[in-house]
């Protein structure tokens, strides 16, 4: 009897497996030197577990930051922008959503200009790439994720930009697959649809830089504008585009095997960058999935993925890596009791903010951990 089962599942299974589905999971690995020891700078820490939550249950998913004469913005999973000061008081709402969140997505990334901080840049998800004027509280829409124009598709998960100084603007969008609620069937797929653009605000045109970019994600900008830097997720990795000198025009990996799935980056107060991980490869689970693509595609016609993904999603975690890209530091909460993924930090010298994509406050620590950094 038991054989019988055993064979009717197996080949249950094997029906299910064969049925056609635009999934497509590939099987890869994040290194050949294995899953980063957990030692060293990534000592496993209780800082993150040490901090509190502010504004709980008044906003949800807080994903990322920008912060400037004393205030602090952020976007909700609402579709709402909002502001706040820097000693954390009660918040204003500076745009409320115009359209459904199915139909506009929400917005993820935030940049300030880096000559004129009363500019401030949204990657709104699936609506464009906008502008806000703070000083007049005006919006401006420079990319259509619809109609972005140059004979360029629709821009299907508009995620972060770094504005230069020059006023132009270059973003990720991280597939030309998935929609703005696949973000995981982009990210666990584990197959390159994401590209780099360059926005040209002299004649508002858009140009593709990069193609066949593993779900690129957050961004940052090298000093004097040197290099841009972009989150590649779903190889755990974070890469360098160059913009200046000898090497502009040319790309190489700033950090390599990072311990978790690499989201926003951002400046540090050390010098360096701050990289938030929405999932960490501390028990081996997140490397043996990604090397079994059957298994991925099981737990996707199942639906069981967003399962899968949360019971990987207990370890929060971040990490700060120096100039050269070399891992120095990283905080934790490894049981997830204050915060189970961050997406963002913002580093405000005497304290950090982490944000999340879906938790319902924000999560703030003093910065007196300046002696763990190596």
């Amino acid at each position: 009897m038991l054989k019988y089962v055993a064979a009717s599942f197996i080949v249950a299974v094997g029906i299910l497996l064969a049925l056609p589905t635009p999934f497509d999971p590939v099987a890869f690995s994040f290194s050949t030197d294995g899953t980063p020891e957990f030692t060293g700078p990534l000592t496993v820490n209780e800082h993150i577990a040490k901090a509190r939550r502010v504004f709980e249950d008044a906003v949800q998913g807080p994903e990322s930051f920008a912060a400037a004469n004393g205030y602090v913005y952020t976007g909700l999973k609402d579709g709402r922008i909002i502001r706040f000061d820097v000693e954390l008081s009660d918040f204003e709402t500076l745009l409320e959503p115009t359209c459904a969140i199915n139909e506009c997505g929400r917005p993820l990334g935030l940049k300030l200009h880096p000559r004129d901080v009363d500019k401030l840049y949204v990657a709104y998800s699936r609506k464009g790439l906008l502008l806000y004027h703070i000083d007049t509280k005006q919006w401006e829409t420079l990319v259509d994720c619809r109609h972005p124009g140059n004979g360029i598709p629709p821009l299907m998960i508009l995620n972060d930009m770094v504005p230069l100084s020059n006023d132009s603007v270059f973003f990720t969008d991280m597939s030309n697959k998935y929609g703005f609620h696949e973000v995981e069937e982009e990210v666990v797929e584990g197959r390159p649809h994401g590209r780099l653009f360059h926005y040209n605000p002299n004649d508002k045109t858009l140009h593709v830089v990069l193609e066949s970019l593993h779900s690129p994600n957050g961004m940052a900008v090298g000093p004097d504008e040197q290099y841009l830097l972009f989150a590649e997720t779903s190889r755990a990795r974070v890469t360098r585009y160059y913009l200046k000198g000898s090497e502009a025009g040319t790309v190489d990996i700033f950090a390599d095997n990072l311990p978790g799935l690499p989201d926003n980056i951002t400046p540090s107060s050390g010098g360096g960058y701050w990289v938030a991980l929405g999932a960490v490869r501390d028990n081996g689970v997140l490397d043996m999935m990604v090397e079994r693509p059957w298994l991925r595609l099981l737990g996707f016609k199942l639906k069981l993925m967003h399962f899968l993904m949360k019971l990987i999603q207990k370890h929060a975690m971040i990490i700060e890596l120096d100039s050269s890209g070399r891992i120095v530091r990283s905080l934790h909460d490894p049981k997830g009791l204050v915060t189970t993924s961050v997406s963002s930090v913002l580093d405000l010298g005497d304290k950090l903010l982490l944000g999340s994509y879906f938790a319902p406050y924000i999560v703030t620590t003093t910065m007196e951990v300046d002696q763990t950094r190596e």
